[in-house]
């Protein structure tokens, strides 16, 4: 690995450790890690899902989702559900106060997060739209052995 992609590296793991800070005490999300609100939401935006998928979905292990979905059920705000396909397995559902839940965190954290962005112009916001979704899609890629 050259030495300014190892630079850059550490800048943009820097930076994104700063943002996200910033966007934790922008705005109440229930008191949900940034993981959990994420489970939650897709949950509320999907439909019911099993545990593996919903993991699969997030990218986390099923050990880890099993965790959030634990505390998002101590919370009120999942249910598990007989799967009617299989009644050996069973669906994960937000409940009321959990999609009214991610339908608060819309008017919280995200908008504060949507007034950072109106501050970027339109060529800037698709720059980084753009950069992000590569990022994220190269982050979950197999990695090949260093050599």
């Amino acid at each position: 690995m050259d030495q300014q992609a190892l630079g850059e590296a550490a800048e943009l793991y820097l930076s994104l450790g700063r943002i996200t800070r910033a966007l934790r005490r922008s705005g109440d999300a229930g008191s949900l890690s940034p993981g959990v609100a994420s489970a939650l939401a897709t949950l509320t935006r999907s439909g019911p899902a099993r545990l593996g998928d919903l993991a699969a979905a997030e990218r986390v292990t099923p050990p880890t989702m099993s965790r959030i979905v634990t505390a998002l059920e101590k919370s009120g705000y999942v249910v598990r559900q007989a799967d009617p396909d299989d009644g050996r397995a069973s669906l994960l559902q937000a409940t009321d106060s959990g999609e009214a839940l991610v339908n608060g965190l819309t008017s919280s954290r995200i908008q504060n997060f949507a007034v950072a962005l109106e501050r970027l112009d339109k060529s800037q916001r698709a720059a980084l739209m753009a950069g992000m979704s590569a990022l994220e899609g190269a982050l979950f890629e197999p990695l090949e052995p260093a050599q």
